[in-house]
């Protein structure tokens, strides 16, 4: 890519945890096979999440030290060391095995460094356009933040295997093919050790963390365990739950069409959240939610550069940055 033809997608400071940072990968890469350590995943999966994922080339990515240094979680800004991480990223293979092919390639096919700005520029390796941009089928998909916090690397991939199984609620692995899948075929070749290291700590983090639990049971012959059957199940949201059993789809419609949300992707939950601030910030002033909602939105949309609109137009309700309250209040008394 050159010129004119460039896309960059410049990662801002503070925008790790969004609300609609969506990792979506083909399944044939979720089953890939590669070896990455715990902050090699966390780099790729929020490169990932920031794709274009409608184009048909990658678009440039451009993170600065700060960002690095929050999604590793440590306060170290030494741009030597992020360098190195970086680097060796670059080196890290990743092995795609379809019907009738056997992909190995690198995760990136370029890194820049500007110097003097702590800017860094990844593209990902080409090869991998069909696995990661326009994905219409055979694909699995979620939210960044449920591996964020995860800390054993294992976790991160056993986390993904299942997830893509989730709408079945079950998965059989056999053992030997979960060790290679997971790179740790020679390192634990005992069951114990695979279990202490591998499958016990991935089942607490993934449990407490994320947003499915699993459990998993051992296959064996004899006395030997030759594979593990985990069964899946989605955490429900009792909140979103409570939500949809107070307020039906029509009046959350009517709650997005009077705010002038009605082009937002907004779940209920999302959309009762917003109208709760609303009606907080208003109650006391008697003036309409439904304009200062809709007052503060067009205020952020008019600013052209949010990456986050939920989490945005949250913020801008709860300070009024529109200035919304003053404004329909000289309407009022007009």
């Amino acid at each position: 890519m050159s010129g004119c033809h460039e896309k960059y997608h410049y990662m801002k400071k503070g925008e790790i945890m969004t609300d609609n940072n969506l990792v979506v990968k083909h399944n044939a890469l979720i089953e890939a096979k590669f070896d990455l350590n715990l902050n090699e995943q966390k780099i790729i999966l929020y490169a990932v999440s920031k794709l274009d994922r409608t184009e048909e080339k990658f678009n440039i990515l451009k993170i600065d030290l700060i960002e690095f240094t929050n999604l590793l979680g440590t306060t170290n800004k030494r741009y030597d060391e992020v360098r190195k991480l970086v680097r060796e990223l670059r080196k890290k293979e990743v092995i795609i095995n379809t019907k009738d092919d056997e992909l190995i390639t690198g995760w990136l096919s370029s890194i820049q460094f500007r110097k003097r700005t702590g800017i860094i520029e990844l593209e990902f390796s080409q090869k991998l356009i069909p696995y990661l941009l326009q994905l219409k089928k055979f694909y699995t998909k979620y939210e960044l933040k449920n591996i964020l916090f995860l800390k054993n690397k294992y976790s991160i991939r056993i986390y993904e295997l299942l997830k893509q199984y989730q709408s079945i609620g079950k998965r059989e692995f056999n053992l030997e093919e979960l060790k290679d899948n997971l790179g740790c075929l020679e390192k634990f070749k005992e069951f114990r050790d695979f279990k202490r290291r591998v499958l016990d700590p991935a089942k607490k983090e993934i449990n407490n963390l994320t947003d499915i639990n699993f459990e998993y049971e051992k296959l064996t012959r004899g006395r030997k365990v030759i594979g593990i059957k985990f069964s899946i199940d989605y955490k429900i949201d009792k909140e979103k739950q409570l939500i949809d059993s107070l307020y039906s789809k029509e009046e959350i419609g009517n709650i997005k069409i009077k705010s002038g949300l009605e082009n937002e992707r907004f779940n209920s939950k999302q959309i009762m959240e917003l109208y709760q601030i609303a009606v907080e910030k208003t109650n006391s002033q008697e003036i309409d939610p439904f304009e200062y909602m809709r007052l503060n939105y067009q205020a952020i949309i008019t600013k052209g550069t949010v990456r986050s609109t939920y989490a945005y137009l949250k913020k801008a309700l709860e300070e009024d940055f529109a200035g919304a309250a003053n404004q329909l209040k000289f309407c009022f008394n007009v």
